[in-house]
């Protein structure tokens, strides 16, 4: 098999982020890049500063999302060899989409399977992966075909990895004693309007808050939002408004559980580790939270089988080396 045939025969994965910066330095050109252009205030500058410092406990992080993609290139070519090239791009960072497509094309690749790092992807979430998909294809010299996954909320691996991370932050919280302990299942807010309201977002976050309910025996469950600010409305309640409603309710405990997020980034860590374990600790709660996935064996396992699978619809089966 020459190269070109082999390469005519690959797989392109396109895995999807947000993006977000890994030193101080990187803070300003992100937020320019995230305001598409725009120069970022110096009061947002020193807001995102503040919560990085927090987070990193130091001037510097690393990306969680690189280690998820180098886990699933390492599980696609165990099982299927040169079958696959993975890259990663970021909406708002670099690599961006644009750099990591442009890549595949000039390895003579022409079908390209996305997968966001998001299990459940809202209206607004689905229309921003399309629009920075279309405007990095109108920069290729050679056209790709791109094979969307639109949503895997209910992939296996991803509940295993959620559920036991869960069931380990709730045995150290309460043990066996679960009859006051309170399930805030947190998710990332987003716009809504009345045109296109987020209903399907919502339920299936519900759906999700109510199994985890309902598998670790917790007293209650709540579902709340984060990063609800901006113009518009957005989905709440706020995850803070969420924990002063646990306690009026005379809970004593609170685990939250990040659902819908697959990697440690800032964002989630800031709420999680200093937003809301400071306000549970002010309402006099017993605060615990559970771990995200990242490269979990069995998340990267049914990712692995997702995207093989995703494969043999638009071309050849696929075998195992």
């Amino acid at each position: 098999m020459t190269i070109m045939t082999e390469r005519l025969l690959q797989t392109g994965v396109l895995v999807m982020e947000c993006g977000e910066p890994e030193t101080l330095d990187d803070i300003e050109p992100y937020l320019t890049a995230h305001y598409h252009g725009h120069s970022p205030s110096p009061e947002d500058i020193a807001f995102m500063r503040e919560r990085c410092q927090r987070v990193w406990s130091g001037d510097s992080g690393s990306s969680a999302a690189r280690r998820v993609v180098a886990a699933l290139v390492e599980e696609l070519a165990q099982r299927y060899g040169s079958r696959f090239q993975v890259v990663l791009g970021a909406r708002h960072w670099h690599p961006t989409v644009a750099d990591a497509l442009a890549h595949l094309v000039r390895l003579g690749i022409r079908d390209v399977i996305v997968l966001p790092l998001s299990p459940v992807v809202s209206h607004m979430g689905l229309r921003s992966y399309r629009d920075t998909l279309n405007q990095a294809q109108a920069t290729l010299e050679q056209s790709i075909h791109l094979h969307f996954i639109e949503s895997w909320p209910d992939l296996p691996g991803y509940l295993s990895a959620m559920t036991t991370n869960a069931v380990i932050a709730l045995d150290r919280l309460a043990g066996n004693e679960r009859h006051n302990v309170a399930l805030l299942a947190i998710a990332h807010s987003v716009a809504e309007s009345a045109r296109k309201p987020e209903t399907d977002y919502q339920w299936r976050l519900r759906q999700t808050m109510q199994r985890l309910v309902a598998t670790l025996r917790c007293a209650g469950g709540y579902l709340a939002y984060y990063s609800a600010e901006g113009p518009g409305r957005r989905l709440g309640p706020d995850v803070l408004a969420a924990l002063e409603e646990i306690a009026r309710a005379g809970f004593q405990q609170v685990l939250a559980v990040p659902i819908n997020t697959v990697y440690d980034n800032v964002e989630v860590c800031y709420e999680l580790d200093v937003r809301m374990a400071e306000r549970a600790r002010a309402l006099g709660l017993t605060y615990a939270r559970s771990a995200i996935p990242n490269a979990a064996p069995a998340l990267i396992a049914d990712l692995a089988t997702l995207i093989a699978d995703r494969a043999a619809v638009f071309g050849s089966p696929v075998a195992s080396c």
